[in-house]
């Protein structure tokens, strides 16, 4: 847990709330807008899973991590706003663990989401989920949308062109294919000069190395999550581009201001991590079945993976590299 002085509450600000997102990655990003609104008004303590510390510590404003561990019940994270007593909660978890740790409390809002309608677009009878960023703001009283925002550490001066690729991920079928990696990492190495940065999870090691090694070119550096979260932090803010499944450091990139593009296969903008009209958006055309499952996936109905498999290594170069020039 973080050493949080909470008297300090009342010292400079007539009141004070904790924000609760306890995971994942990309939803903690996403809470960002809504944590610094309320921290112009309000001293917020960002209530979050330990590894997501350096996350919120580059969070805009008056914005203090609080941090419980990953086996922490219901109970300890009750105990913990006991001894905060924040004027009032921000519930952007809302699940059974935050509502018990908040009964009684004064809860300001709580993140709801609109099962139903995620079912209808699943099942392609509907467009579109509202922006996760929007809802979080509305949750926590306001009606203005704005990106996720990152600080970013000092600038460490330009490179050459530095391009980063997230290799693997938890959700095979979401994952851009390590072949497709290999390929589009030598087009840019060749074509652009460009030095390339294969970036993922400590689970991903050996995928990592392994497609690297492939690719045949010596300009391959890697980030395998030895340093956590705050390690991918350092990574992608050298970046000139990220390529990045839809997932946690997309998000990250795309908050960091590092420009971003974000491959869907399985998943979609509309499922409302991002927006759909955003320039960067990357996915092969003509998929009817996407999406097919709200977090990626490890299988695909039909065996055929035509949504990852179909991606043609020198246009994903190309759109890249439209995507920085643009």
């Amino acid at each position: 847990m973080a050493n949080t002085d909470y008297s300090m509450t009342c010292s400079s600000q007539v009141n004070s709330a904790a924000v609760i997102r306890l995971h994942s990655l990309g939803d903690v990003i996403l809470a960002q807008p809504a944590a610094s609104e309320l921290s112009r008004y309000n001293r917020v303590f960002f209530v979050t899973s330990e590894q997501y510390e350096p996350v919120v510590t580059r969070m805009p404003g008056d914005i203090h991590p609080v941090l419980l561990a990953k086996d922490a019940g219901p109970l300890d994270l009750r105990k913990l706003l006991k001894r905060m007593s924040p004027d009032f909660v921000v519930d952007l978890q809302n699940n059974i663990a935050s509502r018990i740790a908040t009964a009684g409390k004064r809860v300001k809002g709580r993140f709801r989401m609109n099962r139903k309608l995620r079912k209808r677009v699943m099942d392609k009878k509907a467009e579109s989920m509202p922006l996760r960023s929007r809802e979080f703001l509305r949750s926590a009283g306001f009606e203005n949308a704005s990106d996720p925002i990152l600080e970013k550490s000092a600038e460490t001066g330009s490179k050459g062109l530095r391009i980063g690729i997230v290799t693997g991920g938890r959700w095979y079928i979401k994952s851009i294919p390590s072949g497709v990696i290999s390929e589009t990492s030598r087009i840019l190495a060749d074509l652009r000069g460009a030095d390339i940065v294969l970036l993922g999870g400590v689970e991903d090691k050996g995928l990592i190395l392994k497609t690297a090694e492939s690719t045949g070119r010596g300009n391959i550096d890697v980030y395998c999550g030895a340093n956590g979260v705050e390690g991918l932090i350092d990574a992608i803010e050298t970046l000139d581009l990220l390529i990045s499944p839809d997932s946690g450091p997309a998000h990250m990139a795309s908050a960091l201001g590092v420009p971003v593009l974000v491959v869907f296969t399985s998943t979609s903008p509309s499922l409302g991590f991002w927006r759909i009209d955003r320039k960067g958006n990357y996915m092969v055309g003509n998929i009817g079945c996407r999406p097919c499952h709200r977090h990626g996936g490890n299988s695909c109905q039909f065996s055929s993976e035509v949504c990852r498999k179909g991606i043609l290594p020198f246009h994903l170069a190309e759109s890249a590299m439209e995507l920085l020039e643009s």
